[in-house]
């Protein structure tokens, strides 16, 4: 996923791509649609997400990815943890993004420099010997990028990598 469409940008930075809001990520198991309030939003088959507006001009295109063995990389139940924490928020519904969080006792949300901030601070700790690279040399895009180079080198199919970047 671009980073606009999972934390929010400044307005300098907004271009035509928009946030995922909690309406776009969809469940589904033997065909039928899981509610967000499901206890068994986790088990769903596959998780669909429609992006409403993107980069390249092209509306609600939408990208399925089906649940995996995988404890952590499972996008279903990543997906399905990432909706019931936004959903526990007071005030939440189907149009918060999903780049809210609670602090401060409200909806906020993680902005691409909290992000770049992030993967700054991870840099500078891993340090420049071993990592090749200085903090600030990072943005967003590297997580994109990064995630990509590592499907390949787990031998995900190129077509694959593809259909999932969009």
């Amino acid at each position: 996923m671009r980073s606009c469409e999972y934390v929010k940008v400044p307005a300098s930075e907004k271009r035509r791509t928009d946030i995922v809001r909690l309406r776009n990520v969809v469940f589904r198991r033997n065909a039928a649609i899981i509610p967000h309030d499901s206890p068994d939003l986790h088990l769903a088959d596959f998780v669909s997400i429609t992006f409403e507006m993107q980069k390249k001009d092209e509306k609600s295109d939408r990208v399925t990815q089906h649940i995996t063995n995988h404890a952590i990389m499972c996008p279903v139940r990543a997906w399905a943890a990432i909706i019931k924490r936004i959903r526990s928020y007071p005030g939440a519904d189907d149009d918060t993004p999903v780049s809210a969080v609670w602090r401060n006792n409200r909806i906020e949300h993680i902005t691409s420099k909290n992000i770049v901030n992030a993967i700054d601070n991870a840099a500078e700790a891993i340090g420049y010997a071993n990592l090749g690279v200085e903090k600030g040399d990072f943005g967003t895009h590297s997580i994109r990028s990064g995630g990509a180079m590592a499907m390949a080198l787990d031998d995900v199919p190129p077509f694959r990598i593809m259909m999932i970047g969009r």
